[in-house]
Parts: C-alpha cells; structure tokens; sequence
C-alpha cells in the first residue's frame, strides 16, 4: 500500500516535519510492504521554510514585533538572487509573552531591517510566507525601513504600531530604496481578508495579537484613514483585495509600495510540491491539523489536499488533536465526503498543557497510526 504523508503542523506542539516523521517511521517499522512519501505541509505560516529545498539558511539579526533584538533564520539561492521570509520567524507571536502582545506597539521594523539587508545583498526576488504576525501597524515598521517615510501632522516620524499608525498624516516616497526597483516579492498568504471591515485584519485576527474587544472599531478606523492617506499618494486601493488584511495589513503595505502579487498559500504549496502528480501514483493521503472544523474547509492546506485526493478517487484519512463534529455536520454533502475518515489523538482525558506536550503527542500520534494500520489490514485480509 502506498501513503502520501502530508499534515499540516499541531501549533504549540509538533511541526509538520516532526509529524511527518513519526508517521512514516510507525509505518516504515510495521510488517507490512508499505510505502511512505513525506511532505512539509505549510501554507504560509510557521514551518513555512520547511518546504524549499536548493537553499541556503542564514541568520540575521534583527528585532522581534516588540523591538527586541533576536537573530532569526532565512533561506536564499544565490544563483536565482531569491530569498524565502518566513514572517512568523521574524515578527511573529511565537516570539512574544503575553504581557508583550500589544498591537498598539508591535511593529514590523525588523521585517524591514531583513529585507533592506537582503536588497544589499542583491537579491531580486521574494517569497514572504505571511502567517503568524504579532501586528497590526499595516506594514508601516517594514515601509519605513525601505525609506518610505510616515510622520504626523507635527512632523514626527511614524514606524511603530497603531499608535504610530494613528497619527499618520503624510507619505513621503522620495527615499524609497533604489534597489526595490528591481525587487519582486511573492506574497503567500491562507487569509483573504479584506484590509478593514468586519471581516478584516482588526476584527478577525487583533484579538489574538492583544488588541482589546473595546478597541476593535476605534483601530479598525485608524486603519481605515491611513488607507485613504495611502490612496491619495499612490492613485491606487488595493484595501478591498483578497489578502489585503493578513498578517496585520502587511498584504496591503507589499500590495500598495512593493511590486508584490498575493498568492493563496495551499495553491502555492500544492503547485510548488507538485502534490497532484505525487497523489496519483498513491493509495491513501494522511493528512491533517491541530483542529479539523469549518474552518479547515475554507481553504486551509489540509482540506485542500484531501480535494485532489478525491480528484483522483483516492482515500483521505485525517488527524487531529480534536474534532468539532458539531460544525462538521453542517458542512456540505460535497465538503463531507472529502475526507474518508477522521481520528483525534488523544487517548484520554488530560489539561491542553498536557495534550499539547511534544512527548505525549508524539505517543498519540503512534497509537492512533497503529490502530489505523490494523483497521486498513483486517480489511485487506
């Protein structure tokens, strides 16, 4: 029997590549002839890096969303002059402790310190993996290290979080870095969110990024103003564009400065994978996420790939750390025969600290991998 091995990563816990791993082995140890093809699952958030082979990881060091220096990881292939940013390493919420999560003053300047580092280092060409971010400031922290310029009506300058964003009144583009000139950038991206709005940055994602409830719609505004100020300057409004809003609005500050295309992280990644053509020649995809409910049906790279299984008739088994059956049952006739069958891990009661340790993961993912080899034998045999 031949397996395609490819869940997305248990966040807080395991990532794609260890689940990866634990999976195959279990199956590469049991008795029978199986075959395992592994790959990283990643649609622009953490792990992102995991999916590019032919390049070279570096170190840089630079500061976290709240200003901190910290050395991050990047990857680059100087032969093509690209280089591949996983923002969630840079400025992303990972780095951060509760008390740190402040969007009114996490900034993206550190993702710009990189970038500015890598324009002098020649390259051409970017893949920004957008998910994870710990801001809000709609990329002004980035912009301003690129030598766009923010200042308030007193002529202050503007680079870090919503409180900077606020106050914006003019844009300056004189100081613009040369070099972006020839500088394309490739934003992927699983969100496809608006810029404001009740389905934008502010009122989806700045809760988890320590916005409070009361202050949504006042930020919300504030975000609102600066992209007429940005509409006033450039002569273009990309706010209403599908991944306008994700990672804090920095879809919107690559779509409005940088010469940058947004591109869906699952379509990225099964193109880039060549996951259809890999699919074909398997029986069964295993595949998987922290959480399977509806939101994995909208978009996100698990149920994607449970689509082209089903494209080619194949058989989708799907784990999880849990199920949301409740939600699952208003899925549509179509959405619900995308995946054959679905396994929570966990094999007994414990606290989501426990759950989540990397040991008793591990352990639970091998038991429920033993137990489904038995199933699929007693029903070969």
């Amino acid at each position: 029997m031949k397996f395609l091995v490819a869940v997305n990563e248990f966040k807080g816990s395991l990532s794609s590549y260890e689940i990866g791993k634990i999976i195959s082995n279990k199956i590469n140890k049991s008795i029978y002839n199986h075959e395992v093809t592994m790959e990283v699952v990643a649609d622009g958030g953490d792990g992102f890096l995991g999916l590019f082979k032919n390049f070279e990881k570096r170190q840089f060091k630079t500061i976290n969303a709240a200003l901190q220096e910290h050395t991050v990881n990047y990857l680059v292939n100087n032969i093509t002059k690209e280089a591949v940013i996983e923002i969630s390493e840079v400025i992303g919420l990972k780095q951060l402790s509760e008390g740190q999560k402040d969007p009114y003053k996490t900034s993206t300047v550190g993702l710009g310190k990189l970038i500015a580092h890598l324009l002098d280092e020649d390259i051409e060409s970017f893949i920004i993996g957008l998910g994870g971010s710990a801001t809000n400031d709609c990329g002004i922290g980035m912009l301003s290290e690129l030598g766009i310029k923010f200042t308030s009506l007193s002529g202050e300058s503007c680079s870090d979080g919503i409180t900077d964003l606020s106050k914006i009144e003019n844009i300056n583009l004189d100081n613009k870095n040369q070099k972006l000139s020839k500088a394309k950038f490739t934003v992927i991206s699983d969100v496809n969110s608006p810029l404001f709005g009740k389905n934008g940055a502010t009122y989806i994602y700045s809760k988890q990024k320590g916005l409070k409830e009361d202050d949504i719609l006042i930020v919300d505004a504030y975000v609102e103003n600066f992209s007429e100020k940005v509409l006033a300057v450039i002569g273009k409004d990309y706010s209403s564009y599908p991944g306008s809003g994700a990672a804090g609005g920095l879809g919107y500050a690559f779509l409005s400065f940088l010469d940058s295309t947004i591109q869906s992280g699952s379509s990225f990644m099964i193109n880039f994978l060549d996951l259809e053509k890999k699919i074909q020649g398997i029986d069964i995809v295993i595949t998987g996420e922290g959480k399977l409910d509806k939101q994995s049906y909208m978009g996100k790279a698990p149920i994607e790939i449970a689509r082209i299984a089903k494209k080619f008739n194949k058989k989708v088994i799907f784990l999880a750390g849990s199920i949301l059956d409740e939600e699952l049952r208003e899925l549509s006739s179509e959405d619900k025969e995308l995946v054959d069958a679905s396994f929570s891990i966990q094999r007994r009661f414990l606290s989501l600290e426990k759950a989540m340790n990397k040991s008793v993961t591990k352990d639970n993912i091998e038991q429920t991998i033993k137990q489904i080899l038995s199933i699929l034998e007693f029903k070969n045999g």
